[in-house]
């Protein structure tokens, strides 16, 4: 989400304060898959077609992002254990906020996101899935949507159409996003720096990602995961497989 009120300019300036530490105030999480080839096959694998699932403000920060995302990218967010279910595993990066409060503000908006791994795991990607949190009136929380509308944008709009498809189908409800904060457009958004210069972007309101959990805190979330978390992880697990792929 766009926002205006951050505390640092950039992830460099968040990283130069002291105060910030790895291991106690934030956390950094992620995994690039290596590529192979032999002699005999064609690549399956490789920097082409990989894609990247990204939650840059996880933990306390968008709660709820970190563990969709592992899920997403095909691993169980509690053991981390890959599921086995024809999908694949993808690429991911998180950013924690560790706090036991006040994780707002290690919110780096995402055109000022110079995490130099980030950058480089999203450069190696062909596509990318990015998840945040939006507030409920950005969400569109109403009488009839108690828990809101996922808003979907970014630049990848071919990506970014399959995953409307998919979580209709699902019966999620999601949208593409006409809100100007929510756009995702602008190519300094690290996740618009992939190989094809876009990505996907979902924001979800606060109550629909407390509804995916029988226990919403951060120690608890990642162990009580429900039924509705997983119909949205098959969703989105299913969008690299109904995606065309490129010649």
């Amino acid at each position: 989400m766009l926002r205006g009120s951050d505390k640092y300019c950039s992830m460099t300036a968040l990283y130069d304060d002291p105060l910030n530490v790895e291991g106690t105030t934030y956390g950094k999480r992620w995994r690039r898959h290596e590529w192979s080839q032999t002699v005999e096959e064609q690549p399956t694998d490789n920097a082409e077609t990989q894609t990247i699932v990204m939650a840059i403000h996880g933990g306390g920060i968008e709660p709820g992002t970190s563990e969709i995302a592992l899920a997403a990218a095909g691993y169980h967010p509690a053991t981390l254990t890959p599921v086995v279910d024809g999908h694949g595993l993808h690429d991911f990066w998180l950013f924690e906020g560790l706090k036991s409060a006040g994780n707002g503000e290690l919110h780096v908006t995402a055109s000022n996101y110079d995490e130099p791994i980030a950058t480089e795991l999203v450069q190696n990607a062909r596509r990318c899935i990015s998840l945040h949190g939006c507030s409920d009136p950005q969400a569109k929380v109403s009488e009839t949507q108690p828990d809101g509308i996922i808003q979907i944008g970014g630049r990848d709009l071919e990506l970014r159409n399959i995953v409307l498809e998919e979580l209709t189908v699902a019966g999620i409800p999601a949208e593409i996003t006409t809100n100007p904060d929510l756009l995702g457009k602008d190519p300094d958004n690290i996740a618009n720096k992939t190989q094809i210069g876009g990505c996907v972007q979902l924001e979800m309101g606060t109550s629909f990602r407390a509804s995916l959990f029988g226990t919403n805190t951060r120690p608890q979330r990642k162990n009580t995961t429900n039924a509705r978390f997983w119909l949205l992880i098959g969703a989105l697990r299913k969008v690299e497989r109904a995606r065309p792929q490129c010649c």
